[in-house]
């Protein structure tokens, strides 16, 4: 039995040491504040806090909190004291001047006498000698007195002899012999305290005051070489030898050690070392040293064999189980997942493909020929295969008990299906004109037969192939698993689903690296197992299934990387690249060697329900805000900072962490958030809820929690403020209505003897509007109109030319007549244009595209200089791109009397043009801030669009410009409006439908 545990023992040691593992430092340069890292604990929240020579700090795994705002006398810390299980935890300055405490995940300073410090002894009193807490042993430390407390007593120890006091006050000297330098050789186990007598080749136990000799069976123990560190609050003891680091236990009366790492060459100087705690719940240790600060290493799930350097050929495809726990491949190489084993030197570089016959002979291609090496003869001689004249063997592979020969000849290519390894009896051959890349069996009479971009089932009954309706893909690899799901992977597509005759697109990771996978294999609890070109993914398979039935499925890959034990993230794969061994482990190649691993020792870490904590926060400075429901900010806050709290020691990628801000009955709305770390931006004044969801499981259950977040109005923000406001505003509109309206009735009884007069004006003028000629004869009336305003601005400008003697005003009115007589000469030239607008048979749309800026611009020019002298400016902010096809001479007249209207009616104002496209139209819009239409004007022209045919016949109250703008507007089926523009003056809008 002993010799059979010795054997075991022995095995693990070489399967542990053997690992790669992930190892990254940190020290002043990326996050420490010191580099002597004194001592390590790990809370009951799950949270690392490391005390150093310069400060204390509380690391979850991502970063690292540096408690530097505290206000302390100095940052020099040199080990914790108290209990992790009470949530009590203390550590003295130097000088013992200042204690902190750490409880409930945060930091208090406390004074020495304080009564937060009970059961928080650094130094006791006894037999007039201070003694010091022992509650550690690292190999380094020495006391001249030092004290071990326990449950019913405490030991005392100097440099000479070890006393026992119980709690009731009875003291007992312990009868060994014991000198300073055994200090180093204590260790503890719950209520027991250990001496190791290595000058006697024993281990005493103490139990209270009684003595026993253990004996350990365990050379660590006896070889004076072998370093104990032993942490109480951790509860943790450790033992280095020769670079190897075993944890240490005390169970069933028995002290025996595992294996943890062995540390590579020359990476730490073990007489560093200083604090250790092993956080076996994520496989890692941390190590801290004297002078290169904090060593985090992180033990893998995952193992790749060690090889030489110098080996050639290391990138891996294909392999075969060989034996029970090692493989062989397509180079004859076998490996354990420790080291390479033999090699049976194929010299083969065709690593498609290798497949066991019936008799476990190995079959394979190379060079378009097949070779068999016979398990008889050890592999160690091949033999070629006859596939017949003229073929070329590209791949053979084996499934469901088929074997699957790939050939190829001068014209087309070849899938011959065998049901012998001996490949003699042939149950049926296909042609494909392009080059096979993939092909499994469904059932036991149809294939899917994958070629290039093209996906094919074929049958051996009906001897038939039949083309599958595909996307454009670049197919790789096709596996079936359980169900009949057929799974296709792609080239930089990634992973479709083939069911019930539906092709299905998994969505990608976040990364989109699995765009490129490589294969996959699926375990019995149901996980699929993904290689890609980076990293290895792992999903439920009914996730991706329930996803092909609802693509609102969320769908969320664990993906693992080379921190987890590869040597590289980039995996290579053909159709049998993942193969299962006898012992459970599963081997994929990659582009560095293989990866062993067993699916279900493989860790997926999430976090822990009860271990999500949102109660921190910054604003406006670097001290922190902590709160416990509610966070509090300031009204004028600009930028805020609330942390989610997670211990996890994983790859960041795998914490999936959502968060959604609502105020007042606002729908969720949730995001991805990448670090820990919801920013928040200016808020308005009122209460908001900031609810977060964490993964918590591979199966898609979230752990949730939510804050509320108040943010304070102001005075002059909150509701009663506008309030009064809206009242005195309201009073003093009233009191200003009231005022307007007894000076309206004063001069109200003024204006009545004025409409008294102009109502016989009125009859006179309806009695001569009967005479005038029909509207559609008015063509001369329209130039004129349309011609009137320049010229008489020009007639205006020479007036005062003649009027002034200054020069510079001659000048400036020369200019003025110049550039306006050029503006009319251009205008001028487009009036035999004038003629068609009233003919019938004039179309909406022409052949030619024009520019609406291009006919905006040109009016605005014509009317620039009338308007400036006014004190007007007109703004054309219409888009250059927009090109229309609408008849440009009736669109110019519409524009050119819109434009004269508002220049007549504006003084010293803005007129602005504007045209852009929406929903299928163009709109054109003309807004003047002069004095606008009153309200029974606007009606009368809004409804005219709509009863053109009922317009006077004389337009001296009404403007002919407008009534000739509508009625050019009904050609092109088109609409307008008008309306008060704010504050002041009329806003006219045009809207044509486009030519589809």
């Amino acid at each position: 039995m002993r010799k059979f545990l010795l054997l075991f023992s022995l095995l693990l040691i070489s399967t542990v040491f053997g690992q790669q593992y992930s190892s990254t430092w940190y020290n002043t340069d990326n996050g420490m504040p010191q580099n002597s890292i004194k001592d390590i604990v790990k809370d009951k929240y799950g949270f690392i806090w490391i005390c150093t020579d310069g400060g204390i700090l509380r690391y979850d795994g991502q970063t690292f909190n540096n408690y530097k705002n505290l206000k302390l006398t100095n940052f020099s810390f040199s080990k914790f004291l108290g209990n992790v299980k009470s949530d009590h935890i203390g550590l003295p300055n130097s000088g013992q001047l200042q204690y902190l405490i750490i409880k409930d995940r945060k930091i208090t300073v406390t004074k020495k006498k304080s009564p937060l410090l009970k059961n928080i002894a650094e130094r006791i009193i006894f037999r007039n000698k201070e003694y010091i807490n022992f509650n550690r042993n690292n190999s380094h430390n020495t006391v001249d007195n030092g004290f071990i407390k326990f449950q019913r007593g405490i030991y005392f120890f100097d440099t000479k002899t070890i006393i026992y006091r119980k709690n009731s006050g009875k003291e007992k000297i312990i009868p060994i012999e014991f000198k300073k330098e055994d200090q180093k050789n204590i260790f503890r186990f719950g209520e027991f305290l250990f001496l190791r007598d290595v000058r006697n080749k024993r281990i005493l136990k103490f139990s209270e005051e009684n003595i026993s000799v253990l004996n350990a069976n365990n050379s660590l123990y006896d070889d004076p070489s072998s370093k104990i560190f032993w942490q109480d609050l951790n509860q943790q003891n450790f033992i280095i030898n020769k670079g190897k680091i075993y944890i240490s236990e005390f169970d069933n009366g028995n002290l025996k050690t595992t294996p943890i790492l062995e540390l590579k060459n020359n990476e730490i100087d073990i007489s560093m070392i200083f604090s250790l705690l092993y956080d076996k719940e994520n496989n890692t240790i941390y190590i801290g040293t004297l002078n290169k600060g904090l060593n985090i290493i992180k033990i893998p799930s995952f193992s790749t064999p060690k090889v030489d350097p110098t080996l050639e050929n290391r990138v891996q495809y294909s392999v075969l189980p060989f034996g029970k726990d090692k493989i062989i491949n397509f180079q004859g190489r076998v490996y354990d997942k420790n080291s390479l084993i033999k090699d049976y030197h194929f010299n083969t570089v065709d690593e498609w493909c290798l497949v066991y016959d019936e008799s476990n002979n190995i079959l394979y291609p190379k060079s378009g020929k097949l070779y068999r090496r016979f398990a008889k003869y050890n592999y160690e001689k091949p033999d070629s295969v006859d596939i017949g004249k003229n073929n070329k063997a590209i791949a053979i592979f084996k499934d469901k008990d088929f074997y699957l020969l790939k050939l190829e000849d001068a014209t087309q290519f070849y899938l011959k299906i065998y049901s012998d390894g001996k490949l003699q009896n042939l149950l049926g051959s296909f042609a494909f004109k392009s080059e096979i890349s993939t092909s499994i069996a469904i059932n036991k009479d149809e294939f899917l037969v994958g070629c290039d971009d093209k996906l094919y089932i074929t049958s051996l009954s009906k001897k038939i192939v039949k083309k599958l309706n595909i996307p454009n893909l670049s197919l790789k690899s096709t596996i079936v698993t359980e169900g009949g799901n057929i799974w296709i992977l792609t080239r930089g597509k990634g992973l479709f689903l083939y069911k019930n005759n539906k092709f299905t697109q998994m969505p990608f990771d976040e990364g989109g690296y699995l765009s490129y996978a490589n294969n996959l294999i699926k375990d019995s609890k149901g996980y699929l197992w993904i290689s890609s070109n980076n990293g290895l993914f792992k999903i439920p398979e009914n996730t991706l299934l329930e996803y092909a039935k609802n693509s609102t499925t969320k769908v969320i890959y664990y993906r693992y990387t080379k921190e987890d034990g590869f040597n590289i993230n980039e995996f290579n794969g053909t159709v049998n690249s993942f193969t299962k061994l006898d012992d459970g482990d599963y081997v994929v190649p990659s582009m560095d060697g293989y990866v062993f691993f067993d699916p279900f020792k493989v860790p997926s870490y999430y976090p822990k329900a009860g271990n999500i904590y949102i109660e921190r926060a910054k604003s406006k400075g670097a001290d922190y805000i902590y709160f416990k429901d509610t966070l509090n900010l300031e009204n004028d806050f600009n930028l805020a900072s609330v942390y989610i709290d997670i211990p996890y020691y994983s790859n960041n990628d795998n914490l999936y962490i959502e968060t959604s801000l609502q105020q007042d009955d606002q729908p969720e709305k949730w995001q991805r958030l990448k670090d820990k770390e919801f920013t928040l931006s200016k808020l308005s004044p009122g209460n908001y809820t900031l609810k977060v969801r964490v993964l918590i499981s591979p199966d898609g259950k979230f752990a949730y929690k939510k804050i509320f977040i108040n943010v304070p109005a102001l005075f002059y923000q909150t509701i009663w403020f506008r309030l009064l406001i809206s009242i005195l505003f309201l009073g003093l509109i009233l009191f200003i209505i009231l005022l307007r309206t007894r000076i309206l009735t004063t001069k109200n009884k003024q204006l009545k003897k004025i409409v008294h007069q102009k109502n016989d004006e009125l009859k006179t003028t309806q009695h001569q509007l009967k005479n005038e000629s029909e509207y559609q004869k008015n063509l001369i009336q329209t130039i004129n109109h349309d011609i009137t305003t320049p010229i008489k601005y020009l007639s205006a400008m020479s007036q005062k030319l003649s009027e002034t003697e200054n020069p510079k005003l001659q000048k400036q009115y020369f200019d003025t007549i110049y550039k306006s007589s050029e503006e009319l000469y251009k205008f001028t030239l487009n009036l035999k244009n004038y003629t068609e607008l009233f003919n019938n048979e004039s179309l909406k749309y022409q052949e030619k595209f024009y520019s609406i800026f291009d006919i905006l611009e040109t009016k605005r020019k014509l009317f620039e200089e009338i308007a400036s002298q006014k004190g007007t400016t007109i703004i054309n902010n219409s888009s250059k791109n927009i090109k229309l096809n609408f008849n440009e001479n009736i669109l110019a007249a519409i524009i050119h009397n819109l434009l004269d209207n508002a220049v007549k009616n504006t003084s010293g104002g803005n007129i602005i043009l504007n045209a852009r496209e929406e929903n299928n139209s163009t709109i054109i819009n003309l807004s003047d801030s002069g004095k606008g239409m009153n309200d029974k004007l606007l009606e009368y022209y809004n409804n005219l669009m709509n009863d053109i045919e009922n317009k006077p016949s004389s337009f001296k109250n009404h403007g002919l410009g407008l009534h000739l703008v509508i009625q050019l507007l009904k050609k092109l089926d088109g609409k307008i409006s008008f309306n008060n523009n704010i504050p002041a003056g009329t806003q006219v809008e045009i809207i044509i439908q486009n030519l589809s």
